[in-house]
């Protein structure tokens, strides 16, 4: 009974645990917006389509930007910040969503090959994350303005303001370097970084970048305002949706519990039933054997004993014999 006990309740636990499970609030997409086209610039879907870039088009999670030629490039708003994809490149946006839960913005780049500038306007709130990632490293984001070189060799990271972390990819378990204003470094596959002054070469072509780098347009603005109040709403939907069903969820649990206490209950009766019915059966066969044990003759079985006569007369004493003086 108690090894049946232990395996019920075992079972209750596991079911407990597996019912307690609950849905992971899901990430809201969100997008940028192009809002300066130079030269040949290609949109390429999550599905591998390219369309040429149209002010206003919207850059999602998935997607690519493709400059083709030297003189190209292409300015992307994502929220106040804004992104300059420079000619010859190739970026993939990794991930642009809203969490639910946290309501922190995630963003992320990755460089295949070329230069990208980014212009960090919005300061980061405590959730939010901005990284650039490069074959060869990943820059980190405290609130900055830098600029990302990528080829097949090594990766050049500039910073113009605040601070970047940057990680060699090819040494995971090595800590991050940090960058400071007009500082840079080369990242290289299986060789330790080293921060030095910003050259030349990358002052004036940051430099050049700021002054180009076009005012987001009011048409683009607008579109951003709309796809705040549209994720705001999400939002709030997705968290009343939550709501409600982690409160289903706990009245389900509970019903569970109810339902599996009661099977418990049945199932220990039955055990408790069908144990008395075996304890009787076990009693009436014992007073069975007992009253048959009573009952047996035992008369023919009797062995007959004979009782030895014996002769006195050989120890009555003579009463002619004196005794001896």
């Amino acid at each position: 009974m108690k090894k049946a006990v232990s395996m019920m309740a075992i079972a209750f636990l596991v079911a407990a645990t597996f019912g307690c499970k609950k849905k992971q609030p899901e990430d809201v997409a969100r997008a940028g917006f192009v809002n300066f086209v130079n030269g040949q610039v290609m949109i390429v879907s999550d599905k591998g389509a390219e369309n040429p870039a149209k002010v206003g088009d919207k850059v999602s999670q998935g997607m690519k930007i493709k400059t083709v030629g030297d003189k190209s490039f292409v300015d992307v708003y994502f929220g106040e910040n804004a992104v300059k994809v420079l000619g010859n490149t190739t970026v993939e946006v990794s991930a642009l969503v809203t969490s639910v839960k946290t309501n922190g913005e995630k963003t992320e780049f990755m460089v295949e090959k070329g230069r990208m500038f980014c212009k960090i306007t919005k300061k980061l709130a405590k959730d939010d994350s901005f990284s650039v990632k490069t074959p060869t490293a990943v820059a980190g984001v405290r609130g900055t303005n830098f600029l990302v070189k990528s080829d097949e060799k090594k990766t050049n990271v500039a910073c113009v303001e605040g601070l970047l972390e940057v990680l060699n990819k090819s040494m995971p378990n090595s800590d991050p370097v940090v960058v400071d204003k007009e500082k840079e470094v080369d990242v290289l596959p299986d060789q330790k970084m080293a921060v030095r002054d910003l050259s030349d070469e990358n002052k004036k072509m940051i430099r050049d970048i700021l002054s180009e780098i076009s005012d987001l347009r009011k048409d683009i603005w607008e579109q951003m305002e709309r796809q705040r109040e549209e994720i705001k709403k999400h939002v709030e939907e997705q968290r009343a949706r939550d709501k409600e069903m982690v409160q289903q969820q706990k009245d389900q649990d509970k019903q569970n519990v109810e339902d599996q206490k009661a099977r418990d209950r049945a199932m220990i009766g039955e055990i408790k039933g069908e144990t008395d019915a075996k304890r009787s059966e076990a009693i009436s066969a014992a007073k069975d054997k007992m009253d048959a044990a009573k009952n047996v003759d035992l008369g023919g079985a009797k062995p007959a004993i004979e009782k030895q006569k014996i002769d006195k007369s050989g120890f009555k004493p003579d009463m002619n014999v004196k005794p001896q003086q």
